[in-house]
């Protein structure tokens, strides 16, 4: 089902600003670790430690996809890439018909313009930069009778967007598989038990367009961690910026000075994990602080990525799952379920005031925004 409208049989960007290419210097570069997914589905040990390790202490890591045996999975990357810039190719008037709050309470599907989240500290009345559209796995693989209304451009890249959830999700089935044996976990108890592969789940691609904007000194966008357990993202252009482990995450603990920039790395994807992992393992993996903004000193360029975002499904409860390597919760009272926190998530984005502690509830609990 799709809104009554008339769609252009194909659409012309307007002509952006030319924009060098933007290089980081080699002082600023994230030195994220790498982990072979082969190695992974392999059985390998010393990668299954290497990702405990990694998920303990970084949460942010390269996913080397570059065997032979993910080649149709990168080649989904990169028709979905081109699917993403057919879909902001639509005027504003045939993208509003699928605004993305009208469509969804937990935003799990349509197109959100841009300036609709805050930036900085939501104190500061700035808006973002960038264009979004959310595609829904229930949708794209037919996993519900929910409504997935979506215009022709996608359902014209339906099987790429098919391949590229199904690739990812089975990638993101490997890592939890992997963490899971690590902790212990019992059946049941499981990270991937609450994903599951052939069952409904709030799971969304996002796609994001940063217009090119010359003033080196935009804010870059909020400081947050993301609200769910996996995010796989791609992109070819410099932007994305992590406190590195060693900084201090309390209010006037780092300075701007202490972000670095994620190195796009071909055949690779960039992976964090969320909140409802750090929740669920009573923090014993940790949730990302992250944001997007331009490399310091240069021009904003126009720059495309997308995120695979994979959450528990919405009943499953964030709290401390049974293992004897994992501390009992002391959440208490506080204890959401998945659902639940991705609603409070969303609120906290747009600025709402009903939204809680919107610092608390936008870094996972770290309270650093100043």
């Amino acid at each position: 089902m799709s809104p009554s409208a008339t769609f252009p049989s194909e659409s012309t960007a307007a002509p952006t600003a030319s924009f060098p290419e933007v290089h980081i210097p080699s002082d600023k570069k994230a030195g994220l670790r790498t982990i072979s997914l082969y190695q992974l589905q392999s059985g390998s040990a010393s990668e299954r430690n290497l990702l405990l390790e990694t998920c303990m202490n970084d949460g942010f890591f390269y996913l080397d996809l570059s065997h032979p045996n993910f080649a149709s999975l990168l080649a989904f990357v990169d028709a979905t890439f081109n699917c993403s810039k057919e879909l902001f190719n639509y005027p504003p008037e045939i993208k509003s018909l699928f605004d993305v709050d009208k469509i969804s309470d937990l935003k799990v599907n349509g197109y959100k313009p841009k300036g609709r989240n805050v930036v900085g500290n939501g104190k500061d009345g700035k808006n973002d930069g960038f264009e979004s559209w959310v595609l829904p796995r229930n949708g794209v693989l037919q996993l519900s009778n929910e409504p997935f209304p979506h215009p022709p451009v996608v359902a014209n890249h339906l099987p790429d967007i098919s391949g590229l959830f199904d690739g990812l999700s089975s990638a993101a089935h490997v890592i939890l598989s992997s963490l899971s044996d690590s902790l212990s976990l019992p059946a049941g108890q499981r990270l991937e038990d609450f994903q599951g592969l052939n069952r409904p789940s709030p799971d969304i691609l996002r796609v994001l367009k940063y217009h090119a904007n010359s003033n080196t000194d935009i804010i870059p966008q909020t400081p947050h961690t993301d609200l769910g357990s996996l995010t796989f993202v791609f992109s070819t252009t410099p932007g994305l910026q992590v406190l590195p482990p060693g900084v201090q995450q309390k209010p006037g603990a780092y300075s701007e000075s202490d972000w670095l920039y994620v190195e796009p790395r071909p055949g690779h994807a960039i992976v964090n994990i969320g909140d409802c992992i750090t929740l669920m393992t009573n923090g014993i993996l940790r949730s990302a602080l992250h944001r997007v903004g331009p490399v310091t000193g240069c021009a904003m360029p126009e720059r495309y990525s997308m995120a695979y975002l994979m959450r528990p499904e919405d009943q499953t409860v964030l709290r401390a799952l049974d293992s004897p390597l994992i501390p009992k919760s002391t959440i208490g009272e506080d204890v959401v379920t998945s659902g639940a926190w991705i609603r409070k998530k969303f609120k906290a984005l747009r600025g709402q005031k009903d939204a809680g502690n919107f610092d608390q509830i936008l870094t996972g609990g770290r309270g650093i925004l100043v």
